[in-house]
């Protein structure tokens, strides 16, 4: 159902590095009332022909894109809308925002995880006076999407979180394991992705599921996502910090994680969401959690359609009631 309709629909489309998903909601965000998902593949042009034709056969009022990253965010750049440095195979410098243009609504574009954030403070999914927040997606890779004072922070490009350095566990060194990334080698995502833990072990992604809880290697897992939690309180201070992504569905990480935090803080933030609710401050998402029919990224890109289209409304509503008193 389109806006003429009565009713407005909004269109998401989130970009991963293995799987495409596409959203429609009606009225609120969380109202899901389609999804489809398919591979990413290494063909962009097939990839996002699928996503064009599934919603130009459900129109929609307004559309946001979530990309995995690095993407320009530079609405003043040749290349604003492209996915740029990716290690992707076939997707670098690849524009995923035209393609869509024929659709002829109102479009959003940003990162994955900068739409997720927007989603839980946008739509209150953490109390009214939490204002800023960290969503963070661990999987094949590792990014930060940030919210602050209900903005998405972007700057010069926008967060990349995931390749911050960090200290090697004491049984995780670097002549056993030397990392994965290809920019950085043993930067975080080298570490604490699901492609660095199954290279570490020495067997294929798919059979991480089935590793006990009491492996050591959720530890040293743990021991890398609690920098990044130490790293981002320190420097940002949000309100809370959300852990998503495949590798978090192991539920037995998040205790192990604000463990492991607390410990690396040492007592220096002595904030009481922190130290006596840190099962408030690290959290999952509930659109993330095993039941929800959708993910935080969908909800939250779906959030970021919705938010494009009302404020493209209040910058015409201005040229509109010009356009009205000159013609009285």
């Amino acid at each position: 159902m389109s806006a003429a309709s009565g009713e407005h629909t909004w269109g998401a489309v989130e970009l991963g590095g293995t799987t495409i998903k596409v959203a429609l909601a009606r009225g609120c965000p969380t109202n899901v009332v389609e999804q489809r998902s398919f591979p990413t593949g290494q063909d962009p042009k097939v990839a996002m022909q699928v996503a064009v034709d599934f919603f130009k056969a459900n129109p929609v009022t307004a559309l946001a894109v979530g990309s995995f990253g690095p993407v320009d965010l530079n609405e003043n750049s040749k290349t604003y809308g492209y996915i740029t440095s990716t290690p992707k195979a076939g997707w670098a410098d690849t524009d995923v925002l035209s393609p869509f243009r024929c659709l002829s609504v109102p479009l959003g574009f940003s990162t994955d995880v900068n739409t997720a954030a927007f989603g839980e403070i946008s739509l209150g999914q953490h109390g009214d006076d939490v204002t800023s927040a960290v969503y963070v997606t661990v999987g094949t890779g590792i990014g930060c999407g940030v919210v602050v004072n209900g903005q998405v922070l972007t700057g010069l490009l926008h967060p990349e979180g995931g390749h911050i350095p960090v200290r090697r566990h004491p049984n995780d060194p670097a002549d056993k394991f030397a990392g994965v990334c290809p920019y950085h080698g043993d930067c975080l995502e080298g570490l604490a992705t699901a492609n660095a833990i199954a290279a570490r072990l020495g067997i294929d992604i798919t059979e991480l599921s089935a590793l006990p809880d009491s492996h050591q290697v959720w530890e040293i897992e743990a021991h890398y996502l609690a920098q990044l939690c130490t790293s981002l309180t320190l420097l940002l201070s949000p309100h809370v910090i959300i852990l998503g992504g495949g590798v978090l569905h192991r539920r037995s990480l998040f205790p192990l994680v604000r463990a492991a935090t607390l410990k690396q803080l040492n007592g220096y933030i002595r904030a009481e969401r922190i130290l006596a609710h840190t099962d408030k401050y690290i959290v999952q998402s509930r659109f993330d959690k095993e039941g929800s029919n959708t993910s935080a990224g969908a909800v939250g890109t779906l959030a970021y359609a919705k938010h494009i289209w009302e404020q493209q409304q209040k910058q015409q509503a201005p040229a509109a009631a010009g356009a009205a008193a000159s013609n009285a």
